[in-house]
């Protein structure tokens, strides 16, 4: 199995983020294509620290944003936050780079990373 690197992960996450995936699917997708989960907790705090990011929960049919720092406190006990019932989402900034950035990866390479699913994601 290749290694993916930083910005192929990044993307990834933000991928996730953009469909408003369960923490989860950090873990099921990343285990999947053998990825370390320091390197994914690592990136994702990046990505939260920057404003692309953010996490919620969603509870009696309401959204609950939570902080930049209640955000990064929640990933920093990554066996907890990936069992807890709670998403990723892109924030305003993050949906601005979603549409303009290309992560440093080519279009193609893009392409094959989201739709070789080797997790259980479903993405359509």
């Amino acid at each position: 199995m290749e290694e993916l690197a930083s910005n192929e992960i990044q993307f990834l996450v933000a991928c996730l983020a953009s469909e408003e995936s369960n923490v989860n699917e950090l873990k099921t997708e990343f285990d999947a294509r053998g990825v370390k989960e320091k390197r994914v907790q690592d990136i994702l705090k990046r990505l939260i620290s920057d404003g692309t990011i953010g996490i919620t929960k969603y509870h009696n049919e309401e959204f609950h944003d939570y902080s930049k720092r209640e955000s990064l406190d929640f990933v920093e006990n990554w066996n907890n936050f990936v069992l807890a019932p709670l998403q990723i989402y892109l924030t305003d900034e993050g949906y601005k780079r979603w549409e303009t950035d290309n992560w440093g990866i080519t279009a193609k390479r893009a392409r094959s990373l989201m739709f070789s699913n080797l997790g259980n994601s479903v993405r359509v």
